[in-house]
């Protein structure tokens, strides 16, 4: 299956707004069964268990009227569920403090072939490009920072465990190597 949404938000000074701005959203996510379906552990389902899942996500933002993005509408990455590897939203810009300042874009793209290992538990391979930029003027497809990494599945009765490790394939000086996750439900 698949899934694709847009947002577009729109706040003029003709509308009454004080934080004039432009932001959009865009994504999409395809899964694409790789093998027959298969009895699901506890759910009596059957559902292919051999999966490649892809997404990517495209924001662009920009303040109006000379104004700049207040931070709550800038966009950002890294973490657990966009670009694994990297501390949750530490891909892009940081401020003099070392803190996720976010940016007027964002790119992420994610690649994730899922698979059965045992019973209730199922491996993942995963690939993650993308980055924020501080302006929408510095998009640049030169600039995306890349992770791979590996993870496992937990089936339970009642929802989806998730252990994942995702490492920088392009590791700057002063980054660490990589980030562990543990969260409940797919990362997309």
């Amino acid at each position: 299956g698949s899934f694709t949404s847009h947002a577009l938000e729109w706040a003029p000074e003709t509308l009454g707004s004080q934080l004039r701005f432009v932001r959009y959203f865009g994504q999409y996510f395809r899964y694409l069964p790789l093998a027959r379906p298969r009895e699901i552990p506890w759910s009596r389902a059957y559902k292919p268990r051999l999966v490649y899942a892809g997404g990517a996500r495209v924001g662009l933002a920009g303040g109006l009227g000379g104004q700049e993005l207040v931070p709550s509408e800038r966009f950002y990455a890294g973490g657990g569920t966009s670009i694994r590897g990297f501390e949750q939203n530490f891909a892009g810009p940081l401020d003099f403090l070392g803190e996720p300042r976010g940016g007027d874009a964002v790119l992420i793209v994610n690649n994730e072939l899922r698979f059965p290992l045992y019973s209730i538990f199922d491996g993942v391979a995963f690939l993650d490009l993308g980055n924020v930029y501080r302006r929408a003027a510095d998009f640049s497809l030169s600039d995306v920072r890349k992770t791979g990494g590996f993870g496992v599945r937990a089936r339970t009765p009642y929802f989806l465990l998730r252990l994942d490790y995702g490492m920088k394939l392009d590791r700057r000086t002063g980054e660490s190597a990589g980030q562990l996750f543990f969260s409940i439900g797919q990362a997309f």
